[in-house]
């Protein structure tokens, strides 16, 4: 008799984190990465490793899979900056930060948004695509409990843009014990927000 293990391969995609500069060109981004870095190396070392959930993602890339493990690795000097970043600003705007470092890592390589642009304070949304009818908020916490409702509340948030545009959020969850992103895509319907 044959003894068969089964092996369960999932999708990885690695990257430089410094990277994504140079995939949005448009947006100024240094803050961001060294934010990002700021974070992951608080938890793991380089590359830090994401568990990423994908709900209602059209991807070439994806597939049919919903899950994706996400490598990001870090030069020496963005460490040594990330050093001197948590010196000078607050937890809480690193963090968000650092989650939108990995929210631009996830497009336009996952779902493309083409360019982007920051949206006003009381938009309900961080980032609208000028090329799709869609906008991305997103969000991150050191809470790994906190993922699922802050991604509900987000979600709910992104959706009473008032632009009427379908929502892509993007929530992370950085930890100790593992990190995790959680990226969707949610239908903006008239009727729901009247």
């Amino acid at each position: 008799m044959i003894s068969v293990d089964c092996v369960i391969v999932m999708l990885t995609r690695k990257c430089a984190i410094e990277k994504i500069s140079n995939w949005h060109p448009r947006l100024f981004l240094e803050l961001h990465v060294v934010s990002c870095v700021a974070v992951m190396r608080l938890h793991s070392t380089s590359p830090a490793v994401f568990e990423v959930t994908c709900e209602n993602i059209a991807s070439d890339w994806l597939g049919e899979d919903t899950q994706f493990m996400l490598e990001v690795s870090w030069s020496e000097e963005t460490e040594r900056n990330a050093e001197r970043l948590r010196a000078t600003i607050q937890t809480k705007p690193i963090v968000e930060m650092a989650a939108s470092a990995l929210a631009f890592v996830l497009t336009p390589h996952i779902v493309n948004l083409g360019q982007l642009d920051v949206m006003n304070y009381g938009d309900r949304a961080d980032y609208r695509s000028l090329d799709m009818q869609s906008v991305l908020e997103i969000s991150g916490t050191e809470t790994p409990s906190e993922l699922a409702r802050r991604h509900r509340e987000k979600v709910s948030q992104a959706l009473e843009n008032p632009f009427g545009l379908d929502a892509y959020v993007v929530v992370c969850a950085f930890s100790s014990s593992g990190h995790h992103i959680r990226f969707s895509y949610h239908r903006w319907k008239e009727e729901a927000n009247a």
